[in-house]
């Protein structure tokens, strides 16, 4: 039967070992190195939201302002690790968004708001984190907001989500798939259309 030996290596000759034989071992799976997702190298150049209050022709539009603005937000902040949130409320024949409501400190994947008359929409940001597996469980709608479009709101108002890669998909009526409609890290900018 084959053995697997343990190295311990102290800090003081840490440096001492040949980067060789660290990539080996990493290669060979028995150290594992710390995924960092893509949104935490670094925001995307000529990032920029016009920020809330602001009025755009559709709720879309809006939503990915809003999601862009929050972002941003959270990295001005170096705290991307809370969920962040709002809605998308009409406003003479635009849409707009108010201030974006951030979780609290000890329930970080929870944001709370209320939904007024005039809301059209929702919108998101999923943390981002250091841990690989979270974030790609966070690539994916959680079956409570998918249900909580089909579901609880008995109007079904789309519900717009920031996910750690930060592709922005939208929730929609009935539909048990999440749309993609723009993605913060492509150099162009997201088409924006009105979608109601």
């Amino acid at each position: 039967m084959p053995t697997l030996e343990l190295i311990v290596i102290r800090p003081s000759t840490a440096p001492l070992i040949p980067a060789l034989f660290l990539t080996a071992l990493l290669g060979l799976g028995c150290a594992q190195l710390m995924q960092i997702p893509a949104a935490l190298a670094g925001k995307p150049p000529d990032l920029a939201a016009q920020g809330p209050e602001t009025v755009f022709e559709s709720a879309q539009a809006a939503a990915i302002d809003a999601l862009t603005y929050a972002y941003l937000q959270a990295c001005a902040a170096r705290d991307t690790e809370r969920m962040r949130g709002g809605t998308i409320y009409a406003v003479g024949e635009g849409f707009s968004y108010g201030e974006i409501h951030v979780a609290n400190p000890g329930s970080v994947h929870r944001v709370e708001y209320t939904l007024q008359p005039q809301d059209v929409a929702r919108f998101q940001m999923y943390p981002i984190v250091a841990d690989y597996d979270i974030n790609r469980v966070n690539e994916r709608a959680s079956l409570a907001d998918r249900r909580s479009v089909r579901i609880s709101d008995p109007l079904h108002r789309p519900l717009y989500i920031l996910h750690p890669s930060l592709a922005i998909r939208a929730v929609r009526g009935e539909a048990r798939r999440s749309v993609e409609i723009a993605n913060l890290r492509s150099a162009a900018q997201p088409v924006l259309v009105a979608d109601n």
